[in-house]
Protein backbone atom coordinates (compact mmCIF):
# COMPACT_ATOMS: atom_id res chain seq x y z
CA UNK A 1 0.00 0.00 0.00
CA UNK A 2 1.44 3.13 -0.74
CA UNK A 3 2.00 6.17 1.84
CA UNK A 4 -0.72 8.00 -0.05
CA UNK A 5 -3.53 5.97 1.35
CA UNK A 6 -2.20 5.64 4.70
CA UNK A 7 -2.28 9.28 4.69
CA UNK A 8 -5.78 9.42 3.56
CA UNK A 9 -6.66 6.76 6.07
CA UNK A 10 -4.92 9.17 9.12
CA UNK A 11 -6.91 12.12 7.43
CA UNK A 12 -10.37 10.59 7.60
CA UNK A 13 -9.80 9.38 11.32
CA UNK A 14 -8.43 12.99 12.24
CA UNK A 15 -11.71 14.75 13.82
CA UNK A 16 -12.81 11.77 15.74
CA UNK A 17 -8.99 11.66 17.23
CA UNK A 18 -8.92 12.62 21.11
CA UNK A 19 -6.76 15.41 22.40
CA UNK A 20 -2.87 13.43 22.34
CA UNK A 21 -4.07 10.34 20.69
CA UNK A 22 -1.86 9.79 17.61
CA UNK A 23 -1.99 7.16 14.53
CA UNK A 24 0.52 4.69 14.10
CA UNK A 25 -0.25 2.57 11.05
CA UNK A 26 -3.09 2.21 8.79
CA UNK A 27 -3.90 -0.57 6.09
CA UNK A 28 -6.61 -2.71 4.13
CA UNK A 29 -7.97 -5.92 5.03
CA UNK A 30 -10.55 -8.27 4.30
CA UNK A 31 -12.19 -8.76 7.69
CA UNK A 32 -13.44 -12.40 8.93
CA UNK A 33 -14.45 -14.27 11.66
CA UNK A 34 -11.99 -15.06 14.54
CA UNK A 35 -12.21 -18.53 13.64
CA UNK A 36 -11.91 -18.33 9.83
CA UNK A 37 -8.72 -19.56 7.83
CA UNK A 38 -6.69 -17.87 5.37
CA UNK A 39 -8.58 -19.51 2.07
CA UNK A 40 -11.94 -19.62 4.04
CA UNK A 41 -11.74 -16.44 4.59
CA UNK A 42 -10.53 -15.47 0.74
CA UNK A 43 -12.99 -18.14 -0.88
CA UNK A 44 -16.23 -16.74 1.44
CA UNK A 45 -15.96 -13.45 1.43
CA UNK A 46 -19.18 -13.01 1.20
CA UNK A 47 -20.52 -15.08 4.00
CA UNK A 48 -20.91 -14.58 7.91
CA UNK A 49 -20.82 -17.57 10.01
CA UNK A 50 -22.01 -17.85 13.91
CA UNK A 51 -19.89 -18.10 16.82
CA UNK A 52 -17.78 -15.25 16.82
CA UNK A 53 -17.94 -12.50 19.81
CA UNK A 54 -20.28 -9.31 19.24
CA UNK A 55 -17.62 -7.30 18.43
CA UNK A 56 -15.96 -9.77 16.03
CA UNK A 57 -19.45 -10.30 14.29
CA UNK A 58 -20.76 -6.51 13.67
CA UNK A 59 -17.51 -5.57 12.39
CA UNK A 60 -17.06 -8.61 10.16
CA UNK A 61 -20.45 -7.98 8.29
CA UNK A 62 -18.56 -5.59 5.81
CA UNK A 63 -15.61 -7.75 4.75
CA UNK A 64 -13.56 -5.02 3.19
CA UNK A 65 -12.34 -2.72 5.94
CA UNK A 66 -9.67 -0.35 5.95
CA UNK A 67 -8.08 -0.48 9.73
CA UNK A 68 -6.56 2.62 11.43
CA UNK A 69 -4.50 1.75 14.39
CA UNK A 70 -4.16 4.62 17.21
CA UNK A 71 -2.08 4.63 20.67
CA UNK A 72 -5.80 4.87 22.03
CA UNK A 73 -7.47 2.57 19.16
CA UNK A 74 -8.07 0.25 16.67
CA UNK A 75 -10.50 1.93 13.91
CA UNK A 76 -12.47 0.55 11.75
CA UNK A 77 -13.70 2.31 8.23
CA UNK A 78 -14.91 1.25 4.80
CA UNK A 79 -12.94 0.51 1.77
CA UNK A 80 -14.05 2.46 -1.77
CA UNK A 81 -13.95 0.42 -4.77
CA UNK A 82 -10.41 1.21 -5.22
CA UNK A 83 -9.07 0.34 -1.81
CA UNK A 84 -8.91 3.20 -0.49
CA UNK A 85 -10.15 4.65 3.13
CA UNK A 86 -13.61 5.30 2.84
CA UNK A 87 -16.11 8.11 4.72
CA UNK A 88 -17.71 7.03 8.24
CA UNK A 89 -16.66 4.89 10.91
CA UNK A 90 -17.71 1.04 11.29
CA UNK A 91 -16.52 0.67 14.14
CA UNK A 92 -13.83 1.00 17.08
CA UNK A 93 -12.52 -1.04 19.42
CA UNK A 94 -10.52 0.47 22.54
CA UNK A 95 -6.44 -0.81 22.40
CA UNK A 96 -6.59 -2.17 26.10
CA UNK A 97 -9.21 -4.73 24.53
CA UNK A 98 -6.91 -5.72 21.40
CA UNK A 99 -4.64 -8.03 21.52
CA UNK A 100 -3.02 -9.85 18.63
CA UNK A 101 -3.40 -13.91 19.07
CA UNK A 102 -1.33 -14.88 16.01
CA UNK A 103 0.03 -13.80 13.32
CA UNK A 104 1.03 -15.78 9.86
CA UNK A 105 2.69 -14.00 7.69
CA UNK A 106 3.12 -15.31 3.85
CA UNK A 107 1.57 -15.73 0.65
CA UNK A 108 -1.13 -14.82 2.09
CA UNK A 109 -1.17 -13.83 5.58
CA UNK A 110 -3.80 -13.79 8.27
CA UNK A 111 -3.26 -11.92 11.62
CA UNK A 112 -5.90 -12.91 14.07
CA UNK A 113 -6.97 -10.25 16.70
CA UNK A 114 -8.54 -10.62 20.27
CA UNK A 115 -11.19 -8.27 21.74
CA UNK A 116 -11.78 -8.57 25.18
CA UNK A 117 -14.83 -11.18 25.89
CA UNK A 118 -13.63 -15.10 25.05
CA UNK A 119 -13.76 -15.76 21.33
CA UNK A 120 -14.44 -12.50 20.06
CA UNK A 121 -12.45 -11.07 17.76
CA UNK A 122 -11.50 -10.80 13.98
CA UNK A 123 -9.59 -12.60 11.58
CA UNK A 124 -7.72 -10.23 9.31
CA UNK A 125 -6.39 -11.48 5.84
CA UNK A 126 -3.98 -9.76 3.41
CA UNK A 127 -2.89 -10.84 -0.13
CA UNK A 128 0.68 -11.09 -1.17
CA UNK A 129 0.56 -7.34 -2.31
CA UNK A 130 -0.52 -5.61 1.44
CA UNK A 131 2.31 -8.73 2.98
CA UNK A 132 4.11 -5.60 4.42
CA UNK A 133 0.86 -3.73 5.43
CA UNK A 134 0.29 -7.17 7.46
CA UNK A 135 3.78 -7.37 9.16
CA UNK A 136 3.43 -3.61 9.73
CA UNK A 137 0.08 -4.01 11.85
CA UNK A 138 1.21 -6.89 13.47
CA UNK A 139 4.23 -5.02 14.90
CA UNK A 140 1.33 -2.13 16.31
CA UNK A 141 -0.57 -4.17 17.69
CA UNK A 142 2.65 -6.64 19.33
CA UNK A 143 3.11 -6.20 22.90
CA UNK A 144 5.61 -3.77 24.32
CA UNK A 145 8.34 -5.71 26.10
CA UNK A 146 8.82 -4.38 29.87
CA UNK A 147 11.96 -4.06 31.52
Amino acid sequence: MNQKLQTRAFERVAPILRPGERPITATRALVGKFSASRLGTVVAQGLIQAGAGATGAALARTKKQFLVVTDQRLIFLPQTFFGGPGTGVLGEVPREHVALAEAKIGIVSLLRVAFGGAGDGITLTFPRVDKKNAEALAAALSPVPTA
